[in-house]
C-alpha cells in the first residue's frame, strides 16, 4: 500500500507548546466546515490530545460535498433537467454529506509542525487544501482575537532551492519569509531578520537579488541560508535560463511530499504514517 505525507508548518506569537495546545482545541471547537473549493468542504473531525504532554497531537481532517438542494439536478434518463416530481422524491438530511474521505494528521507542538496524509489507498488531500483549511479556521475572529494573526506555510520540497541555484544563468532571486519563532533562527543571520521584523511590527520580509546585464548569481552560504527559512517559512521565486530557454520557479509549486509503501499485514496505515511523520520533522526545512 502507497502512502504519503505533506506538512504545514503553522506559527504562533508568544511560542509555546502550551499555546500550540489551546489553538488546535480552539479551532477544533468551531466545528465548522469549511469550503476548499466549489462545492467540497473540510473540517476537523477529531482530535486526540493523549499525547499532549509528550508534544503530540493528532487527530482527523475530513473532506465531503455539500449538495445545494436547490441547484439544478440532471436526470440521466431524460438527458434534461430532472422532473420536479422527481425531486420531490429525494430526502436528504441537511448533515448527511456525501464523498466523504478521512485523513489522519499529527502537529509536534514543539516544533509547530503539522503532518498530514497527503495520499492513503486513492483518497488524496493536496497541501494546499489542507493550508486552505486551517487557514479559514485561523482566520475566524473568535480565533484572531484569542491568538493574533497565525502564520501557516506549506513545507516545500528543498529539490526546488537546488533547481533555482543550478540554474544555468539565475537572473532573479526573491525570498520571501514571513516571521517565524525564534527557535527556528540558529545563527547570526536569521537572528538579525527576526530581530528586525519584531522591531518593526512586521509580519514578512522580501529579500531581492537581481543579477547585472547578462550576468548570474552566484549561490552563497547566507543566500542558502535564507533559501532554507523561506522553504519552511514562506517562499521562494526565481526567474533565470536554462538549457530550454527563460524559466520561472516558484517553490510554492514544490511542496514537500515524503512517501512509503507498507504491507497491511505487517504494519498498519497508523504506524507507517507515524514513521513518515516522524521523518518529516526530523528533516524539517
Amino acid at each position: 500500500m502507497k502512502l504519503a505525507v505533506g506538512a504545514l508548518n503553522i506559527r504562533l506569537h508568544p511560542h509555546s507548546p502550551e499555546l500550540y495546545d489551546e489553538y488546535l482545541q480552539a479551532i477544533y471547537g468551531l466545528r465548522m466546515p469549511v469550503r476548499i473549493r466549489g462545492d467540497r468542504f473540510g473540517m476537523i473531525t477529531l482530535l486526540d490530545r493523549r499525547g499532549a504532554e509528550k508534544g503530540l497531537i493528532t487527530g482527523y481532517l475530513r473532506t465531503f460535498t455539500k449538495i445545494d438542494p436547490k441547484s439544478r439536478w440532471f436526470d440521466e434518463n431524460s438527458l434534461d433537467d430532472a422532473d420536479p416530481d422527481l425531486l420531490r422524491q429525494i430526502s436528504i438530511p441537511a448533515n448527511a454529506h456525501p464523498n466523504s474521505s478521512a485523513f489522519r494528521f499529527g502537529i509536534n507542538i514543539q516544533k509547530h509542525l503539522l503532518t498530514f496524509e497527503q495520499y492513503s489507498g486513492g483518497r488524496q488531500l493536496t497541501p494546499r487544501s489542507a493550508e486552505v483549511i486551517f487557514r479559514a479556521l485561523s482566520d475566524e475572529r473568535a480565533i484572531v482575537d484569542r491568538f493574533g494573526s497565525v502564520k501557516i506555510s506549506i513545507l516545500q520540497d528543498r529539490a526546488s532551492l537546488d533547481r533555482i541555484f543550478t540554474l544555468r544563468r539565475l537572473k532573479s532571486v526573491r525570498f520571501i519569509i514571513d516571521r517565524p519563532n525564534p527557535d527556528i533562527w540558529g545563527d547570526d543571520l536569521e537572528g538579525q531578520i527576526d530581530n528586525q521584523l519584531a522591531a518593526a511590527h512586521a509580519q514578512r520580509i522580501e529579500v531581492a537579488y537581481t543579477a547585472p546585464p547578462g550576468g548570474s548569481l552566484q549561490e552563497t552560504p547566507s543566500l542558502r541560508r535564507l533559501g532554507t527559512a523561506a522553504l519552511t517559512n514562506g517562499e521562494i521565486e526565481a526567474r533565470g535560463y536554462n538549457g530550454d530557454g527563460h524559466v520561472r520557479i516558484s517553490t510554492r509549486d514544490s511542496p514537500r511530499v515524503d512517501q512509503t509503501r507498507y504491507d497491511p499485514e505487517v504494519e498498519s496505515e497508523a504506524t507507517a504514517f507515524d514513521r513518515l511523520r516522524r521523518g518529516m520533522e526530523a528533516n524539517q526545512g
